[in-house]
C-alpha cells in the first residue's frame, strides 16, 4: 500500500563531499540542517546571526554591513536586524559583538563551497521611526511598526543583489521553511509561502549555481499527516526531520559522503546508548574498537577529528 504522495527530486548538479565548506542561514530548517551537517567531516557554520525569517533580513546579515540603529529595552540594547542572541548593556559592546561575527561570516562565506538559505516568511515589519524593515521587533511598541508582505519581484531583486556579492563558484541551496507561520493567519501564511516559493522558482531557473530543495513540499505533501508534527501542530517532529534530512542527503551528497553519513549515524547511535551498569565493560570495548577504526588507513583522507573526539570523550566518561 502506498500511504503517502511521494515525488522524485532531480539530482543536484553540484554535490557536497567530505571536504565541503558550508554556511547555513535562515529559519529553523537552516538550523536543523546545519546541526546535522556539523556532525559530518565538513567545515560548517550554522546560524551565526541566530534565526532569521525574511529574505531581506538574511541578505542584510550576509552583506556584512551593520547599521548603528539600535533598540533599548529593559536596560539592554538589541539590534533590529538580528536575533536577541545579540544583547548588551552598552551600544558599543553590542555593535562590537555583531561586527566581530559579521567579519567572521564574511571571511567564511568568501571561501564557502555551499551556502544554504532557508526563507521562512514573506512578511516583514517596517519600522516607521527607522524608515526601514527590521528582522526583529524585540517587543518594541506595536505602533512603531507596519506589517508588509514583500512581493515576488522584491524578493527576487533582493536575492539577485545578494548573489552578486557571492563568489561565482559558490553553490546556493535555497529552501522554503516547512514551518507554518500561523500567527500571521492561515490564509496569510499560504500567501506568504506561495510568494517565497514562486521567487525561489524564478531564481533557481535563472542562475545555474542556485538549487532549490523542496523541504516545504515534502512536509505538506509526503508528510501531511499530523503524526509528523510536534504537539504545537506547526513544527516538524524528529521523525519528519529525519525523513527530510534523508531526502536532502540523497540529493546533495556525493556517493562517498553518503557512505560516511551512514557510518557516522551508526557511531552516534552507539554513543547515545546508555548501557546497563553490568554491561559497561562491553560498551567501553565497543567504543575502543570504534576509535581504533577511525584511525585506520581507510579514513586517513577524511577529517575524523570531530567524531573521534566524541568517542574518546565517551570512553573517558565510561567508568567501570
Amino acid at each position: 500500500m502506498q500511504l503517502t504522495t511521494s515525488f522524485p527530486i532531480p539530482p543536484a548538479p553540484s554535490l557536497l563531499n567530505h571536504k565541503s565548506k558550508v554556511l547555513s542561514m535562515g529559519s529553523c530548517f537552516a538550523a536543523s540542517t546545519g546541526s546535522r551537517l556539523s556532525k559530518l567531516p565538513l567545515e560548517v557554520m550554522t546560524q551565526p546571526f541566530g534565526t532569521l525569517f525574511h529574505p531581506f533580513a538574511i541578505s542584510r546579515a550576509l552583506s556584512g554591513e551593520v547599521s548603528e540603529d539600535l533598540y533599548e529595552h529593559s536596560g539592554y540594547f538589541l539590534h533590529p536586524d538580528y536575533h536577541s542572541n545579540f544583547t548588551a548593556i552598552t551600544q558599543v559592546e553590542l555593535l562590537d559583538d555583531i561586527r566581530s561575527v559579521a567579519s567572521e561570516v564574511s571571511a567564511f562565506t568568501r571561501s564557502s563551497d555551499f551556502v544554504i538559505i532557508t526563507w521562512g516568511t514573506a512578511f516583514s515589519y517596517f519600522d516607521k521611526y527607522l524608515n526601514n524593515s527590521v528582522a526583529n521587533c524585540h517587543k518594541m511598541p506595536a505602533e512603531r511598526f507596519e506589517k508588509r508582505l514583500s512581493t515576488v519581484d522584491e524578493i527576487v531583486s533582493n536575492f539577485c543583489s545578494l548573489l552578486s556579492t557571492l563568489p561565482s563558484t559558490t553553490q546556493v541551496i535555497l529552501t522554503v521553511s516547512p514551518v507554518r507561520h500561523t500567527k500571521d493567519g492561515m490564509m496569510e501564511n499560504q500567501v506568504s509561502k506561495s510568494s517565497l516559493r514562486v521567487a525561489a522558482d524564478i531564481v533557481s531557473k535563472q542562475f545555474e549555481n542556485v538549487h532549490y530543495f523542496p523541504a516545504y513540499e515534502i512536509m505538506v505533501d509526503e508528510l501531511r499527516d499530523y503524526r509528523f508534527y510536534e504537539a504545537d501542530m506547526i513544527h516538524p517532529n524528529e521523525q519528519a526531520q529525519d525523513y527530510i534530512w534523508e531526502r536532502f542527503a540523497s540529493v546533495f551528497f556525493d556517493a562517498e559522503l553518503q557512505v560516511i553519513q551512514k557510518k557516522w549515524d551508526s557511531i552516534y547511535r552507539t554513543l547515545g546508548h546508555r548501557p546497563h551498569p553490568a554491561k559497561l565493560l562491553d560498551h567501553r570495548r565497543v567504543l575502543e574498537v570504534l576509535l581504533a577504526e577511525l584511525n585506520e588507513e581507510k579514513y586517513q583522507r577524511i577529517d575524523t577529528c570531530k567524531i573521534a573526539e566524541y568517542v574518546a570523550h565517551e570512553i573517558k566518561n565510561t567508568y567501570i
